[in-house]
């Protein structure tokens, strides 16, 4: 059955995109737009007739396989007041299609063989993407590059199951001995490429959403200031009163290609007040999870510590031409003086250069947990390799074969499949 759905964003808009795919959409689509196109491929301007209006719009179809979906595809292009596109989607209802479900569009192009499980997760994580190092990692993605990888490790574990195998079968060949070598050497080989992905996962993640930043020391030295200077607006209340900030305030802003997810916090210091002291322990907490840790001086830094960048704020009033540390920096948020010294600081400090200009990254959870469960079959298999039965081996093969091949969906089952596509946007 075919499915309809509006591909572009709800609201207003100058065009509108209503997409419909399936066997008769291209039917469906004669019956309201005239004059249909006379080739597949390219827009035509026209009448789309949804009977209270004639909508002066354009039309696309796609013919079968050669469509996003591997169906039939048609697109109408409309003015983008949604009274028009519920009334476009009503009308094609009433025609014969149905509403598409969530990700609907691109789990057919799956079933269709256009995309793999990976590569139409590459499409949402580009729609998401909020940086150009995001997007980066989703055409990653879309290009098939980690798909193509886990079915080069998939080959070479096939290989290797099929030699223990003609082990198995031909036990008087006395096979076992030789297979169990070639099993230890391979499969450190293919271990090898497994943890080389995983070593991509902070990279990955700092390319999908960023580095996540705690502003943090003292009461009154500025943290609230700073954040303001980092943003380049005013965010935050800023006031002489010790203990102004109680709760957490979170902002984000775009650094070349990266995103700064900052958090402002209480003031650290002993207090009586519960409300205040709820403040502070939520500013350690977000301390403990941040990636790195902003800590706002008046004075002397501390001594070193891990994660943490010392700002030596307010340096309109104190001379810190005595201090030199890798692990500080001279600021005056007040007079927005050190400022973007200080992103420039953050940005090489996580070598975010390097990041947005590696190749492949692991951005997705669910192919990280594919990629660690093939690990850990592989890595038991080492450290139990004589001290277990060849056939003990090669369930473990067979098992990181199946996980690897979750990445792609070739031996996803439809629960995993119907659940990744459910996150997906209605007309994608």
């Amino acid at each position: 059955m075919s499915i309809v759905a509006l591909s572009t964003p709800a609201g207003r808009s100058a065009v509108a995109v209503v997409r419909m795919s399936g066997e008769n959409s291209i039917e469906i689509a004669k019956k309201v737009f005239s004059p249909f196109p006379s080739q597949p491929n390219f827009l035509k301007v026209g009448c789309l007739d949804v009977g209270e209006f004639v909508e002066r719009a354009m039309c696309v179809y796609f013919v079968a396989p050669k469509s996003f979906t591997g169906e039939n595809m048609v697109e109408f292009h409309c003015h983008g007041g949604m009274a028009i596109v519920n009334r476009v989607i009503e009308t094609l209802l009433e025609k014969g299609a149905r509403m598409a479900q969530n990700g609907e569009f691109s789990k057919r192009a799956f079933i269709n063989g256009k995309m793999n499980l990976s590569e139409t997760e590459g499409v949402i994580e580009m729609i998401d993407a909020e940086t150009i190092a995001a997007v980066k990692a989703g055409e990653n993605l879309l290009s098939n590059n980690l798909g193509k990888k886990s079915v080069q490790l998939q080959d070479k574990l096939l290989d290797l199951i099929a030699k223990t195998e003609v082990a198995l079968d031909y036990p008087e060949e006395d096979l076992e001995q030789q297979t169990l070598l070639q099993m230890q050497k391979e499969t450190q080989s293919i271990l090898a490429e497994i943890e080389k992905l995983l070593s991509t996962v902070k990279a990955g993640r700092i390319a999908k959403f960023g580095i996540d930043v705690a502003i943090a020391g003292d009461t009154n030295v500025g943290k609230s200031s700073l954040l303001n200077a980092l943003l380049g607006f005013d965010r935050a209340i800023v006031s002489a009163t010790a203990g102004t900030t109680r709760d957490t305030l979170d902002a984000q802003v775009v650094y070349k290609d990266t995103k700064f997810n900052f958090v402002d916090t209480a003031g650290l210091r002993q207090t009586d007040n519960e409300i205040e002291q709820l403040g502070i322990d939520r500013a350690k907490k977000t301390m403990k999870d941040a990636d790195l840790i902003l800590y706002v001086v008046n004075g002397q830094p501390l001594e070193k510590q891990e994660k943490t960048l010392y700002v030596l704020n307010k340096s309109d009033q104190i001379d810190y031409s005595n201090v030199v540390r890798d692990d500080c920096i001279v600021t005056s948020a007040k007079n927005n003086v050190g400022i973007e010294e200080l992103k420039e600081k953050i940005y090489q400090m996580f070598c975010a250069d390097e990041i947005y200009s590696s190749g492949q990254m692991l951005t997705n959870a669910r192919h990280v947990d594919c990629l660690t469960r093939a690990k850990e079959k592989l890595q038991s298999l080492l450290d139990n390799l004589y001290d277990t039965t060849i056939d003990c081996s090669a369930l473990s093969l067979r098992d990181s074969w199946s996980a690897l091949g979750e990445i792609t969906g070739t031996t996803a089952t439809e629960e995993i499949i119907d659940r990744i596509y459910s996150k997906f946007c209605l007309g994608k």
